[in-house]
């Protein structure tokens, strides 16, 4: 058959798969057999004669024919292709090879000689974020399926729901081509959408290869399984924070070995040994933990400072503490309120009552009706009060209009009287509470950043902090001296002693242009009551400071040349002979060599030039830490290293604890025979593409384009990894 014809896509008959027969694995180069107009015999041997005709189309050097156990041909010849199952009839007269090129040229992608379907090509109005513009889109089979796998994901959706005629009849209105997929299906897309996912974050750790910090907490599911969330915080090279969780596994228990053991065999697994800090909160068995760790990444030898900043604990936790020890001193009050929400809460007709009264109030607030609040969680119980006291009128009417109200209050819970309803005492005890708790909830808003820098806020925010209970304990008011005196001795526990402060928090306030180390001659005064002290603490601050500089100095030799080379100064002196005869110039000279000497001596190293330059306006809001890191890093190229790392400290574990609760609407009591593996899928992923808003890749430059293509000539012209000269002619 002629192979210069069109090929003709509806000949031949197809047949998607056999078990008949024996495909010869023979090269396409080499003597196959070729297609007979008549049965031959079983005795026939497999090598033909020289004098009978060849086959002659481009078909065969791509199909190979198959044939019986015995070695016979099969009485109606069929051929398979080189690259995939398929097989064609073949018979010279019936079918001839038609069918064969059309199945290699439009059918199998794997086919050297494969060529793309054009296909219709629709205008359509492109997504905002890439501009909006009008572009030719073409419908993917595949990209449509991977864009199904990451609707489930992040709408945390039932796998089910892919098989709900609600979806099949949407499908089948906007895309009809679209292969409808089974909850089988899409949880195989799903976990291969996490696995690539995977090896993509993978790789572009292990490309920057810098210093990532961790925080990490557990958590029991409604499986009554324990897991365990790892998560990671790094700055890439274009300044921007990242927030990835690594692991959502499962833990056999909650011990601090255990705990240890299982995030350095998450760590192994990721291929990560640079570990900069680890932030957890409070609880005994983290301190083991991080003992454990601290041995085991010691051994990697990629420790700062054999550990130093290693273990920092939760700030979120710690003022969580500290607040909950004053709310003690309004128990009842407190008590008292919670109860009353809970009252209206309680059902629907109480709550529309309560509506009402309100309204009778003139009560307008935007902010809803009132939460119930969390007991564990301070914050909670914050937001409760600070939206109960703006209903205080509301309630009154209710206590005097529902005769139900008092009752309620009568009875009896675990064999005592149900706290409340509160009086107009409690009620200016909790106003006056949440008038002083505002700073500290404001503070914990700080601290539970996961977007943008909050190693520096903890040291900020203490200041006001120690203000404001100096403040309640120096005052004339009974209540508050008492709420000041409670958390000032939990405040004094945990951040009053300066040699139990993890010194990441210095060192982050420090690296701040606005701040730098004179705010720690302010700071350090408010807890040290000596003060010939404060200059003693500075010098260590710095010393440290110095330390860390050194360090990150002798991991990297040529950005340490060029530090070197920015901080000198540069004189040119005049040349001799022009000023020999003036010798008032000379003495000039003379001067100009000398204080050359001093500043070298002044400005050693980045470290001196960083901190004697003036610091940026405190009272800037538009400020952008790492902006401005990202506009400096090349007149510091040492200390902009450190900064990457220390700046991505998170000052709390909130990252993590976020994890729980995404977790619990994936675990919910209607999906609760996920499977361990396929929870971390759905957990890991989801919070992957969430993050995408802030992609880890960068465009490449002109320049950078233009050195990719010189590399990829030079690899062409010397023969290394070049497929193209390995595909045959009729592709080219």
């Amino acid at each position: 058959m002629d192979d210069s014809s069109i090929p003709n896509q509806g000949a031949g008959t197809e047949i998607t798969g056999s078990s008949i027969g024996t495909n010869v694995a023979t090269p396409a180069s080499s003597a196959t057999v070729p297609p007979s107009t008549a049965a031959t015999p079983a005795s026939e041997p497999l090598v033909q004669s020289a004098a009978k005709r060849k086959n002659k189309s481009v078909a065969w050097e791509h199909f190979t024919q198959l044939l019986n156990p015995d070695g016979s041909k099969l009485v109606k010849p069929r051929a398979k292709c080189n690259y995939c199952p398929q097989t064609y009839y073949c018979h010279t007269k019936s079918n001839g090879t038609s069918s064969m090129r059309t199945h290699m040229l439009y059918q199998c992608k794997k086919c050297p000689l494969y060529i793309p379907a054009k296909k219709q090509k629709n205008l359509v109005f492109d997504s905002v974020d890439n501009g909006g513009k009008l572009v030719a889109r073409v419908f993917d089979p595949e990209v449509a399926r991977v864009a199904c796998a990451r609707m489930v994901i992040r709408d945390e959706l039932p796998f089910s729901f892919v098989e709900g005629q609600g979806f099949i009849d949407f499908m089948k209105s906007v895309q009809p081509q679209f292969k409808l997929l089974s909850r089988r299906t899409i949880a195989r897309d799903i976990w291969d959408l996490y696995l690539s996912e995977k090896t993509r974050i993978k790789n572009i750790l292990a490309t920057y290869g810098q210093r990532v910090s961790l925080t990490t907490d557990t958590w029991t599911s409604v499986q009554n399984i324990n897991y365990m969330v790892l998560t990671a915080h790094f700055i890439d090279d274009e300044w921007v924070l990242h927030k990835r969780i690594l692991n959502f596994c499962v833990i056999p228990n909650h011990k601090g070995k255990t705990i240890g053991q299982l995030v350095e065999t998450c760590l192994i697994g990721w291929g990560i040994e640079k570990i900069f800090c680890i932030v957890v909160d409070n609880a005994s068995p983290n301190q083991v933990a991080l003992d454990y760790m601290r041995e085991k990444i010691g051994n990697w030898k990629e420790l700062v400072l054999s550990g130093e900043f290693l273990h920092l604990r939760c700030c979120c936790h710690i003022l969580n503490l500290i607040v909950k020890d004053g709310m003690d001193e309004l128990d009842s009050s407190i008590e008292g309120i919670r109860n009353c929400v809970k009252y209206i809460r309680s059902s629907p007709a109480r709550l529309e009552k309560f509506q009402k009264c309100a309204a009778q109030e003139k009560i307008d607030h935007k902010g809803g009706i009132v939460p119930l609040d969390v007991c564990t969680r301070w914050n909670s119980t914050y937001f409760m009060l600070d939206i109960a006291i703006k209903y205080r009128k509301a309630f009154l009417r209710m206590e005097d209009e529902d005769s139900h109200f008092e009752s309620y209050f009568n009875e009896r819970v675990g064999g005592k009287k149900r706290a409340g309803p509160p009086i107009g005492l409690d009620w200016e005890k909790a106003a006056r509470l949440v008038k002083f708790l505002k700073i500290f909830y404001e503070a914990t808003l700080k601290f539970s950043g996961t977007q943008v820098v909050t190693a520096n806020q903890p040291l900020l925010w203490m200041c006001t902090i120690i203000g404001e209970l100096d403040k309640c304990t120096k005052g004339d008011d009974a209540l508050m001296l008492s709420i000041g005196n409670s958390m000032k001795k939990k405040f004094d526990k945990y951040w009053g002693r300066l040699e139990e402060l993890n010194k990441i928090l210095l060192v982050a306030v420090v690296l701040d242009p606005r701040y730098k180390l004179l705010y720690l001659e302010y700071f350090f005064p408010k807890l040290q009551q000596d003060i010939s002290m404060v200059t003693v603490m500075v010098n260590e601050v710095k010393s440290m400071f110095l330390q860390l500089f050194v360090e990150y100095a002798e991991n990297d030799p040529e950005a340490a040349q060029a530090s070197f080379s920015s901080t000198q100064p540069r004189f040119d002196a005049a040349d001799a002979s022009s000023v020999e005869e003036d010798s008032h110039a000379a003495s000039m000279i003379e001067f100009m060599k000398l204080r050359q000497q001093k500043d070298v001596v002044e400005i050693k190293n980045e470290v001196d030039k960083y901190l004697l330059e003036p610091s940026e306006d405190p009272a800037n809001q538009s400020f952008q830490l790492l902006e401005w890191w990202k506009e400096n890093a090349a007149r510091f190229p040492i200390l902009s290293q450190i900064a990457r790392d220390v700046l991505a400290v998170p000052a709390s574990t909130v990252a993590s604890e976020s994890a729980f609760s995404l977790g619990k609407r994936i675990v919910d009591p209607f999906r609760s025979s996920l499977t361990p593996k396929m929870v971390e899928a759905l957990v890991c992923s989801n919070d992957w593409l969430r993050a995408t808003s802030k992609p880890l890749f960068k465009e490449p430059t002109r320049d950078e384009m233009e050195q990719y293509c010189e590399l990829e000539k030079m690899e062409a012209d010397s023969g290394v990894s070049c497929a193209v000269d390995d595909l045959p002619a009729e592709t080219l």
